[in-house]
């Protein structure tokens, strides 16, 4: 009898230290993981403060995912929630490189689009759109609810949860807002540049019989339709130079 409770003994003894080993081993497993999953958002977020933006790189990084379990899920949501603010900052790039804002109004449009300049308001209708989507998107973007909208259909414990807070509304949201808030203000800049260069090509379609290209020169048969022109066009001016 002694001798069966003693192996009896011996094995729960057993049992309880590969118990232990166990957990020890899956509680070593879940700190690798997060040291991993630290390091991973680390690198993106330094990506996502540079700019210009090295999308090629940032596109690279959303697209792959290096950990595994609760932590894979939690990498998954952030970085998914970054894909759209690249989304957003490629809209952005793609809006302010646009050359019918560049050349909207130099001579050589005027001559190629003039004078109905039926292509170029187009165009410039368009961008005026895009810029106040883009800016629509970039306000609504770094909210808390917008945040959390990422987890909402993932199973992640509390534990999980703060992580995922930590990186999406902590220090990094600070830096995400003060690039917001510059991008935005440089898209009040766009839109307005967007609507001199308007006023501009109305004022050249409202006044097309009174003007003409002249040895690459825009010439008005009236000098006070010269000075308002220029007055416009020196608006235009001080938004491309800010």
């Amino acid at each position: 009898m002694k001798k069966k409770t003693k192996i009896i003994l011996f094995v729960i003894a057993i049992l309880v230290i590969v118990c232990i080993v166990a957990i020890a081993i899956m509680l070593t497993s879940d700190l690798k993981q997060e040291e991993k999953l630290g390091e991973e958002l680390d690198s993106l977020y330094a990506l996502l403060n540079n700019y210009p933006l090295d999308y090629e790189s940032l596109d690279k990084k959303i697209s792959t995912i290096i950990t595994t379990d609760d932590c894979a899920k939690v990498e998954k949501a952030i970085k998914d929630y970054s894909r759209d603010f690249v989304n957003y900052m490629k809209q952005f790039d793609t809006l302010i490189n646009d050359q019918t804002l560049i050349n909207a109004v130099n001579i050589e449009n005027i001559k190629e689009d003039g004078p109905d300049f039926i292509n170029t308001k187009k165009k410039l209708s368009e961008a005026k759109t895009s810029a106040e989507t883009i800016s629509t998107n970039f306000s609504n973007y770094l909210t808390e609810e917008v945040a959390l909208s990422y987890i909402k259909d993932i199973e992640l414990d509390e534990y999980y949860t703060d992580i995922y807070k930590q990186y999406v509304l902590g220090d990094n949201l600070s830096e995400m807002e003060s690039a917001r808030d510059k991008i935005v203000k440089n898209l009040n800049d766009v839109k307005a540049l967007i609507e001199n260069e308007e006023e501009t090509i109305n004022f050249l379609v409202a006044n097309k019989g009174s003007w003409e290209i002249e040895n690459d020169q825009l010439a008005f048969y009236s000098e006070s339709l010269n000075n308002q022109y220029n007055e416009i066009v020196a608006k235009i001016k001080e938004l491309e130079n800010k």
